[in-house]
């Protein structure tokens, strides 16, 4: 009698862990795949005046999501909302050139994220005049 109380007791522990597992949710949270880098800003002289600001990340498949103004030293950070950017932040791929017009300079501010992803660590500065001083 008393080794089939055990058994009908362990049985019982087993089906209520196993309900326990199956009836509570997994947690909506979950782990980063990575992190993508701080993104890379620099300006290149492309001859005749002809100033733009090459943006990369790693890994390259991260989107840059960034902000920029022309004679304006006030420059909001970009944000997102999941994928999407929030006004006025608009966004590009790695490799990607921003021309500056002749006679201005640019402000450019910038992060990288991805789906699934944390994003970069640090919103990038840069700030350039075309031509160059």
């Amino acid at each position: 009698m008393k080794t089939r109380f055990s058994l009908l007791r362990s049985i019982g522990a087993l089906l209520l862990a196993l309900l326990v597992f199956v009836a509570l949710p997994s947690s909506t949270a979950r782990a980063s795949l990575g992190q993508c880098g701080d993104v890379e800003i620099y300006w290149v002289y492309a001859g005749s005046n002809q100033i733009y600001f090459d943006l990369d990340v790693e890994p390259s498949d991260c989107v840059i999501y960034l902000t920029t103004t022309i004679n304006n030293p006030t420059i909001v950070d970009p944000s997102r909302s999941g994928a999407t950017p929030i006004s006025p932040t608009s966004t590009c791929a790695s490799g990607s050139h921003i021309y500056i017009p002749y006679g201005t300079t640019m402000r450019i501010k910038a992060f990288a994220w991805k789906s699934g992803w944390t994003q970069s660590a640090n919103i990038t500065f840069a700030e350039q005049h075309n031509p160059n001083l």
